[in-house]
């Protein structure tokens, strides 16, 4: 499953832009393991959008919504967004794949001395069965340079059943067809993700963006038989135009 780099870990990205509304449109390449923890790594085109019109944003992670509460110090709004499946292809034979579907989202987030702090919460809503998550993290904005930008950021997730057993659970059929052992996990702490994300301004509207990072598995999650590797890089680079 290639997440894009504002995704799952909302602490772990750049602040969204706040003052007047902006546009900012671009493609990028992502790189990211075919599932929460395999092995093997994909590389998937990425469109990168970062609009602000008044209340109304649109954003890649935060999905299309608007603000409710919006000072230069705390934020709070609500939106809805793609909760990311992936194709039976990509993980082990006779294992379900994971339909993506849509969620609805509440969001907060506050501002100190340059600290960014990001609660979100994402609840299916096509597909129930797939269940809630919660984001939590920090960011810190850098400026390098005039141009140049840095965002390093730390986050957590947390996942109810539901969605620890759409991701991570393996029933008696899958069992049987994979030879892996039937596995019910319950809900939990899912991961931790350290993400460094960067931005080049080449022009007053074109812009280089790159983002790294490192997602490790925890508890429930972590031990699922589907996991092959707990720990995970994630990669992506872009450009961007604003106007």
């Amino acid at each position: 499953m290639v997440e894009p780099p504002d995704g799952a870990t909302p602490g772990a990205t750049e602040p969204e832009r706040k003052g007047s509304d902006h546009w900012t449109l671009g493609a990028g390449m992502a790189v990211a393991p075919r599932f929460q923890g395999a092995d093997e790594y994909k590389i998937q085109p990425l469109p990168l959008v970062d609009v602000k019109y008044g209340r109304f944003f649109a954003k890649v992670g935060d999905g299309i919504g608007v603000t409710i509460i919006e000072t230069s110090t705390f934020t709070a709004g609500a939106s809805v967004n793609w909760m990311q499946g992936y194709d039976e292809d990509d993980v082990p034979k006779g294992i379900h794949g994971v339909d993506t579907a849509l969620g609805a989202r509440l969001f907060a987030s506050a501002r100190f001395k340059g600290l960014v702090t990001t609660l979100a919460a994402t609840q299916a809503v096509t597909d129930k069965e797939r269940g809630l998550l919660i984001n939590v993290g920090v960011a810190y904005p850098i400026s390098v340079t005039e141009r140049f930008k840095i965002t390093p950021g730390l986050g957590a997730s947390w996942a109810n059943g539901k969605y620890m057993n759409g991701y991570f659970g393996i029933d008696s059929s899958e069992a049987a067809r994979s030879g892996l052992a039937r596995y019910e996990p319950t809900g939990g702490f899912k991961d931790v993700t350290f993400r460094i994300n960067a931005s080049y301004r080449i022009t007053d509207s074109i812009s280089a963006v790159a983002s790294i990072g490192l997602t490790h598995l925890l508890g429930k999650a972590g031990d699922s038989p589907l996991v092959e590797r707990k720990t995970q890089p994630l990669g992506l680079v872009g450009m961007t135009y604003s106007f």
